[in-house]
């Protein structure tokens, strides 16, 4: 503590005890040290108390004389009953001394004229005090140790050190020799730091030997506009950073200069992701690599641990790529028709558009947005475009998607006419806040509804146009949705481009959901809506006999269409947030502890595949498996929320919130944060898509039909690890379901989670008994009891609402009983 000047020093403290004046102000230095240790100090300017990193007393920590609030976080400079750190050290110090018998003192007699002399020279002078008070409504006047009034100072012969011969811990000042730890019987005694090469102590070597470097990190993902990932990459080869934080957008064609170490922060899905993530450090000649991998407790990763040579050395398979997924080439033929587009009007007036605003919004005079004139450009679909897509298409997407009649076109101009409302909205909504602020001579607001206009209509086009799934982009998601940012408060918001596939969106996005992103906690404030647009709704229900699941448009039939029961299940609707979703304004820092998330939904088989090709495996046991395996096939994703109950949507503004909760009186619009009254809905979120599936159907000893529950779902998901392990397809980028047909009949099904399909159902199918092999080994070698599972088997964290029916033992028997 800094030493305040011509402050007289209590007469207990020299005459009564005898010590002399710098004992005295190590004594009171050492007893303010005790409040700083718990918190109660002033923060500088920009640090908030309530930071998690100062968890877990996190602030603002208060403290008075007597009289401790656990509730309101005021602590007591007097123990408020028994002994505390700081009445136990007043203590031994009396013994240590051997004067509270003669002079009478106590430990509470010198605590409490210590607390006088501080809150008194507190009232007296900034300069001279060391605590800073302050006066509230309920606690009264409460004090903070002012953190001014530290010091650092560097250990030399003016300023030593001292050790404890007990617990060996060090300490700054030393008062007749008695430790501060609480009831340590020790003796201070001057402490020498040895020198570094022979210091045995860790961390002080380090600290002596080592030049300090800052540490600088930053996050690298697609999360960032392509202008701020490249800034980023740039900083970090120049050395302006020299951390990343990557997602897999690193893996391909990405140089990083002299990148000497990567921390795989899980095991990669396959030998070719760990040799393209490893393979970015130790690119020149003259360094080293360094490649550490952490294995997670879930089941590829511990599978892969326990064969290492298997990921590091292993044979990298010929890359897979079906060519006929529809919505990809859907945007194939966008790209070829904006393309040709473009083309025409540079040729005809020399006319090009490169932002989002030149392309959708009026230009000068009120001249109508570039965009209205791709449907007269495509009305007749030019010969030349037509003869491209016939031969850069597949025959039967072609078909599918209707080159020859021209059914395309509408698509295509529906969708960007959806865009050109967004983004109208957009502009119109911040312009219109941008006013009022000016109107109220708040410069500093409108300046930011400005630039938020400019963030907007000075977006790359093509960047927009890939990300609103009108044409294709590197990666498979193909229905990708946003969630809005550029409202908020942080200006890192206009650099964040936050999009997902629709069947992840919705889970990940969901209203109440956090994610971080740009170093800032985001939450999600509800659906992006459009005006004179209303999200699609379907009514659903799961039987609560058989487990069928039924949706229609209108009102659901009475009885179940499986088992011809009346219907039990309770109908829910769910609605296609196909507009995106909108994060709240408000941010917070990243903070230490990752959001919480959960996984509460289903999946459900709409249709099977289209024309599937059947395979039939023969079981040693007798019997046989058949697998049909297909593209087509309809699938339904559905969120239903932490609870299981949806969530309030509202119908107006978008805004929602977790169901489980009452309805909210009121709400704010997440975009415009104005009041909103419009009507709330409970709905869950969906999305519909088309993907490859195989259905898997067992005839002989084992019957999936009569089984129970836990047998279903402990060999749907053994056969799901056993397909990720021996055909090295990512775990993510398959899923399964039972499907529950009609006559009572049920078998279970494993897709794509990739809309459109990635061709790993059909491989599957092609591959069954292989599958079958390895989903025997990975339940069999698991360390976790038969009666349970865990992550090494058969958990994830996808299908964390059915861990109680996966059990391995059970697993084991039906995969026993196929091999």
């Amino acid at each position: 503590m800094d030493r305040p000047e011509n402050v007289p020093l209590p007469p207990a403290l020299t005459h009564k005890l005898g010590l002399d004046e710098d004992e005295a102000w190590d004594l009171l230095s050492e007893l303010v040290r005790t409040l700083r240790q718990q918190g109660a100090l002033t923060m500088p300017e920009g640090v908030a108390p309530d930071d998690e990193a100062f968890s877990p007393r996190r602030g603002p920590i208060y403290v008075r004389e007597s009289g401790p609030d656990r509730k309101r976080k005021v602590i007591s400079w007097l123990p408020a009953q028994g002994s505390n750190r700081r009445y136990n050290y007043v203590e031994r110090l009396l013994n240590r001394l051997g004067r509270a018998a003669d002079t009478g003192l106590t430990p509470e007699k010198i605590l409490r004229g210590v607390w006088t002399l501080l809150t008194e020279l507190g009232n007296r002078s900034e300069a001279e005090s060391w605590l800073r008070s302050s006066t509230d409504r309920v606690l009264g006047t409460v004090w903070q140790v002012d953190h001014t009034a530290l010091l650092l100072s560097p250990v030399s012969a003016r300023n030593p050190v001292y050790q404890c011969d007990s617990y060996q811990r060090l300490h700054p000042v030393s008062v007749r020799g008695v430790c501060p730890t609480l009831n340590c019987p020790g003796t201070l005694r001057l402490f020498t730091p040895p020198a570094p090469e022979h210091d045995d102590d860790h961390y002080r070597r380090l600290y002596r030997s080592l030049n300090p470097v800052a540490l600088r990190a930053q996050e690298h993902t697609a999360q960032w506009s392509t202008e701020e990932a490249a800034r980023i990459q740039e900083d970090f080869i120049k050395g302006r950073l020299n951390v990343l934080s990557c997602s897999t957008t690193f893996e391909l064609g990405v140089d990083v200069g002299e990148l000497q170490a990567v921390l795989l922060r899980n095991m990669p899905p396959t030998t070719a992701n760990y040799v393209q993530r490893a393979g970015r450090a130790g690119r020149r000649t003259d360094s080293v690599a360094l490649v550490v991998t952490y294995a997670q407790r879930r089941s590829h990763d511990l599978f892969r641990y326990q064969e290492p040579e298997q990921m590091i050395a292993g044979q990298v398979r010929a890359p897979y790529v079906p060519l006929d997924n529809e919505r990809i080439d859907r945007r194939h033929a966008h790209s070829v028709a904006l393309a040709a587009f473009f083309r025409h009007w540079y040729h005809a007036t020399g006319e090009t558009w490169s932002t989002v605003g030149a392309f959708f919004l009026p230009g000068e005079n009120g001249a109508p947005a570039p965009v209205t004139r791709v449907a007269d450009f495509l009305t007749p679909v030019p010969e030349e475009i037509r003869a491209a897509l016939r031969r850069i298409l597949p025959s039967n997407v072609a078909a599918d998607i209707g080159v020859d009649d021209d059914r395309w076109v509408a698509e295509l101009c529906e969708h960007l006419e959806q865009l050109r409302l967004e983004v109208d909205q957009d502009v119109a909504d911040f312009e219109r806040r941008r006013v009022a602020a000016f109107e109220k001579r708040n410069d500093l607001l409108a300046g930011r509804f400005g630039k938020t206009i400019n963030t907007i209509v000075r977006r790359s086009l093509l960047s927009f146009l890939a990300t609103r799934n009108v044409l294709p982009k590197y990666g498979f998601p193909v229905d990708t949705v946003e969630l809005h940012t550029h409202h908020a408060e942080e200006p890192v918001g206009s650099k964040l481009e936050l999009a997902r596939d629709l069947t992840s969106a919705i889970y990940e996005y969901a209203p109440g959901v956090e994610i971080v992103a740009g170093s800032r906690k985001w939450q999600s404030g509800g659906v992006y809506r459009l005006p004179g647009r209303e999200l699609r709704r379907f009514s659903y229900r799961v039987c609560d006999t058989c487990g069928y699941y039924a949706e229609s448009t209108e009102r659901l039939a009475e009885v179940c269409a499986a088992c011809g029961t009346a219907a039990t299940g309770t109908p829910t609707e769910y609605c296609i947030p196909e507009f995106g979703f909108v994060a709240l304004p408000k941010t917070e820092a990243a903070g230490l502890t990752p959001p919480q998330r959960s996984w509460h939904g289903s999946t459900h088989v709409l249709r099977l595949a289209v024309d599937p090709v059947e395979r039939r495996w023969p079981l040693p046991s007798g019997g046989e498996v058949v697998c049909l395996a297909g593209s087509r096939g309809e699938l339904v994703a559905l969120s239903e929320g932490p609870s299981g109950r949806g969530f309030w949507i509202c119908e107006w503004c978008g805004w929602g919130g977790r169901a489980a909760q009452k309805r909210p009186k009121e709400h704010t619009h997440p975009l415009k944060g104005i009041p909103c009254t419009g009507p709330l809905s409970r709905l869950s979120l969906g999305h519909k898509y088309e993907t490859d599936l195989v259905d898997i159907t067992f005839h002989g000893k084992l019957n999936i039909t009569t089984a129970s529950p836990q047998t279903r779902y402990s060999l749907l998901y053994a056969l799901l690890e056993g397909a990720s392990a021996a055909l090295e397809i990512s775990r993510d980028d398959i899923d399964g379901t039972l499907f529950f047909q009609a006559g009572q009949t049920t078998s279970l099904v494993l897709f794509d989670t990739v809309p459109g399909g990635a061709g790993g159902a059909v491989r599957i199918a092609t591959h069954f008994r292989e599958v079958l092999l390895a989903a025997r080994k990975r339940v069999e070698n698991c360390e976790c009891g038969e009666e349970t599972s865990c992550y090494g088997c058969l958990r994830t964290y996808r299908n964390q609402t059915r861990h109680d029916l996966l059990v391995r033992r059970d697993a084991l028997a039906a995969l026993h009983s196929l091999t």
